[in-house]
C-alpha cells in the first residue's frame, strides 16, 4: 500500500473545526473517526540508559474507519498468490463491528464496541493487532490531506514484507511500514495496537522502542530512521501515540558487544521462512468451482487456480460489475440490527493510475475538511472497501456514484 503525499498537491484544502458533522436525511451522522493523536520525539541510548523521549504535539484527528480496514486487507493478501474472499470478508467484518464511531462517544470519537468486549481472548488479539496497523496508517493519511505531517515530512508509506525478519529471541519486533522521506531517506516504523491504555508513555511503550532499537541494530535497514506507534482502543476514545527518531539524524546502534549470539539467532529466523507460496489443494479448487459454476461470469480451472482472490468473490448484479472502469466482485455485508453495513470488493486487477489517484485524491480531501459522507469508501491496489453508516448507502448505486 502507499499514501501518497502528492496527491493532494495542488488541491484546495479547507480544515474544519473537530466536531464537524454532515446531514443525512435530516439526521446527524458523525463525520468520521476522531482520535487524539501525539507526537513524540525518541532518541535511542545504547548503552542502557533509558531512552530521550520527549513530547512534540497533541492534536485531535479524524480518520477514515475505511482507510483503517483497508490496510488490514492489503497486508492479509500482501505476498502470496492465492487468497479467499470470504477469509477477506470476515476479517472486515471483524474489525467494522469491533470499531465504530457512532453512540457511546462525544464528537464521533472512535472507540471500540461491545462486540469487541464480547469475543474471546484470540479475537480481541486480532482486533487490535489489525487495528494498530491501520489507526497509524490512516492518521499519517489525515496528517497529509491537512498540511499537518510537520518535520517528517512523509512522501508515502509502504507496507513491509510479511516475510521481513524478526529480532532475535525475546525481541519480538517485526516492523510494518517504511516510510519514504525527502532526501532518498527512510524511516523503519512499527505499529502495536492494545485494548487499554491512557494515551501516556508506559514502560510497555519503552520496552517496545528498546526492542525496535535491538532489531535495527542488526538487519539490512541500519542507519534508517526509526518509529513506532501505539494505539490503545478504549470504550470510549483511541489514543494514537507516534514516536521517531529525528529524521535529520543517524541512529546509534546498539554495540557489537551487546548483540553477539543474537544476530545469528535472528538470521536463523530469517533463514527459516519458508518463501514458497501456499499450494491449494485440489479439493478446495474444486468447491470453488461448484460453487462458481452458476454465476454471471464463470472462469474456468485455470482462472481459479490462478486468481482465487477474484473468482471466489461474488459476482455482483447485472450491470453492476465495473467501478472505475475496471470489472469487479465483491458483496455488502449487513454489521447488526443499526444498519451499519461494509462492502469487501475485488478488482480483477488494479484500477488505472488516473482512477487510483483521483479515488484517493477524493477521500484525502474529504478527510482533509473532516467531512467524510455515510459512505466512507477506501481503495487501494486490487482492493475497495466501505463502511455505510445507514442502509440507504449499502447499495452499489451508492459506490458507482462514488467511484467513477
Amino acid at each position: 500500500m502507499r499514501i501518497d503525499a502528492s496527491l493532494v498537491l495542488g488541491t484546495t484544502i479547507s480544515v474544519h473545526s473537530r466536531q464537524m458533522e454532515v446531514r443525512a436525511r435530516g439526521a446527524i451522522i458523525a463525520a468520521m473517526g476522531m482520535v487524539q493523536f501525539s507526537r513524540y520525539e525518541w532518541s535511542p541510548v545504547p548503552n542502557g540508559r533509558p531512552d530521550g523521549i520527549q513530547w512534540c504535539e497533541t492534536r485531535d484527528l479524524g480518520i477514515s474507519l475505511a482507510s483503517v480496514i483497508l490496510v488490514n486487507g492489503l497486508s492479509s493478501i500482501s505476498g502470496s498468490r492465492h487468497g479467499s474472499f470470504e477469509s477477506l470478508m470476515l476479517e472486515t467484518r471483524l474489525l467494522a463491528t469491533a470499531l465504530d464511531n457512532t453512540g457511546g462517544s462525544a464528537n464521533g470519537a472512535l472507540h471500540r464496541t461491545r462486540a469487541y468486549d464480547c469475543s474471546s481472548h484470540h479475537i480481541k488479539t486480532f482486533i487490535v493487532t489489525s487495528a494498530g496497523l491501520g489507526l497509524l496508517t490512516a492518521s499519517i493519511e489525515s496528517l497529509i490531506a491537512q498540511g499537518k505531517i510537520g518535520p517528517l515530512q512523509i512522501n508515502h508509506c509502504d507496507l513491509m514484507s510479511a516475510v521481513s525478519s524478526r529480532g532475535p529471541k525475546g525481541g519480538y519486533s517485526r516492523p510494518d511500514l517504511l516510510i519514504d522521506l525527502p532526501g532518498y531517506r527512510e524511516m523503519v516504523c512499527e505499529a502495536k495496537g492494545r485494548s487499554g491504555g491512557s494515551g501516556r508513555t508506559t514502560m510497555a511503550i519503552r520496552e517496545s522502542l528498546k526492542k525496535l532499537h535491538l532489531w535495527a541494530s542488526i538487519n539490512r535497514y541500519v542507519g534508517s530512521s526509526l518509529a513506532l506507534s501505539w494505539a490503545a482502543i478504549r470504550k470510549n476514545e483511541t489514543f494514537v501515540n507516534l514516536y521517531h527518531t529525528n529524521p535529520e539524524k543517524v541512529v546509534e546502534l546498539i554495540p557489537q558487544s551487546t548483540k553477539e549470539g543474537q544476530e545469528a539467532s535472528a538470521r536463523a529466523v530469517w533463514d527459516s521462512v519458508d518463501l514458497r507460496p501456499e499450494r491449494l489443494e485440489l479439493l478446495d479448487l474444486e468447491r470453488e468451482w461448484e460453487r462458481l459454476v452458476d454465476e454471471l461470469e464463470t472462469p474456468n480451472m485455470a482462472q481459479l487456480r490462478e486468481d482465487p482472490l477474484y473468482w471466489s468473490a461474488p459476482n455482483p448484479p447485472r450491470g453492476e460489475n465495473y467501478l472505475a472502469d475496471t470489472p469487479v466482485r465483491g458483496a455488502w455485508a449487513s454489521l447488526g440490527r443499526d444498519g451499519r453495513s461494509v462492502f469487501v470488493g475485488v478488482f480483477q486487477r488494479a484500477p488505472e493510475a488516473d482512477a487510483s489517484m483521483s479515488m484517493q485524491r477524493q477521500r484525502l480531501l474529504s478527510i482533509a475538511e473532516n467531512t467524510v459522507s455515510p459512505l466512507d469508501i477506501a481503495a487501494g491496489g486490487r482492493l475497495v472497501f466501505a463502511v455505510a453508516q445507514d442502509a440507504e448507502f449499502a447499495t452499489w448505486q451508492r459506490l458507482r456514484q462514488w467511484i467513477r
